[in-house]
């Protein structure tokens, strides 16, 4: 692999150049939860700290590429006391002028301290012809496979459809510019901001890469009597004056189409919440009650009239001569 940023690949992960592998692995595993692209982050980034991660946690890439950086290899030009220039590599980055040391003890045949058994300008020669600079394989860019993007397309359904469950049919246009179109299954129970993955149907990979991935992003339609609260289902009952205070027995509309019978005893204050359990959306991620099932939750709302006919205020007149309860007791 070759350097494609002007950082080093320690400034690049941010560890000093004695930083032990597992720091080296830390500090891998840090920047790449901030910067994963699934994550919202940088890819560019994400690639950069990849290709440092992959060599500065090779034992062999990093001796190399600690060699090559001591020798001048990722620097504008080439060390002092050079003889001659036998070899230019215009890669990414800008120009890089490699000078062949020469002379005893640097030339072929090695440094006379275990050397490398070849001068810096053969070194390069087979790096640029796809070798490894000492044996292993290197990679000048353009042949490394590229992962494609990801594709994120929000799907709008209705409240009933999320939570029964239905098919879609979605059609997403390619990167190439084609449509590819997908059947979609949104399962029953499904969420607000929830998301389908459909491995390979991304956009294209480069050098071989694998595609990327689809994202299905459900957004789920307002209903006119319930709100969602994850697996949990809210409504609103309005309550007249006489129904909350002598009780009553009212019938309620589930979200799965049945009905049941809700007995609101006599006194039902304003925002008293009835519980009727498992009626709610199923639970999506696996965790479970009894049934794998929500709640419904009934509140309640007393609705006072906004008119009175003439019998009506004779009779609630009546009715405030007749209590005795003082419901501002404690006020002074």
């Amino acid at each position: 692999m070759v350097q494609t940023t002007d950082k080093s690949y320690y400034e690049v992960m941010g560890v000093g150049e004695k930083a032990s592998t597992d720091e080296i692995k830390k500090a891998f595993k840090k920047l790449a939860r901030k910067h994963h692209p699934d994550a919202g982050g940088d890819e560019a980034a994400f690639k950069e700290i990849s290709e440092a991660y992959e060599v500065l946690s090779d034992k062999e890439k990093r001796e190399e590429y600690d060699t090559m950086r001591k020798y001048g290899a990722f620097a504008a030009t080439g060390g002092a006391a050079a003889s001659d220039i036998p070899f230019n590599w215009g890669g990414r980055g800008g120009t890089w002028t490699v000078t062949d040391f020469g002379g005893e003890g640097y030339g072929a045949g090695g440094m006379g301290r275990g050397g490398f058994g070849s001068s810096i300008g053969d070194i390069f020669s087979r790096m640029a012809a796809g070798e490894g600079a000492f044996g292993t394989d290197w990679d000048f860019g353009g042949s490394k496979k590229v992962k494609g993007q990801d594709i994120q397309v929000t799907l709008e359904v209705s409240f009933e459809e999320a939570f029964k469950g239905t098919e879609k049919r979605v059609t997403v246009k390619s990167s190439d510019g084609s449509n590819q179109t997908i059947d979609v299954k949104v399962p029953e129970g499904a969420v607000e901001g929830g998301r389908l993955r459909y491995k390979g149907k991304g956009a294209a990979g480069s050098n071989g890469g694998e595609n990327g991935d689809l994202l299905i992003i459900t957004s789920i339609k307002p209903h006119k009597l319930y709100t969602r609260n994850g697996a949990n289902i809210h409504m609103n009952l309005p309550l007249s004056f006489d129904e909350a205070a002598l009780g009553a027995s009212i019938t309620i509309p589930v979200p799965d189409g049945s009905k049941v019978k809700l007995k609101v005893p006599p006194g039902t204050q304003e925002s008293k919440v009835f519980l009727i359990k498992g009626k709610g959306a199923k639970r999506v991620s696996g965790k479970s009650g009894a049934s794998g099932y929500g709640d419904l939750k009934v509140k309640a709302t007393v609705v006072v009239p906004k008119k009175l006919n003439e019998q009506q205020k004779e009779l609630l007149q009546a009715f405030a001569k007749a209590s005795d309860t003082d419901i501002r007791k404690g006020w002074g």
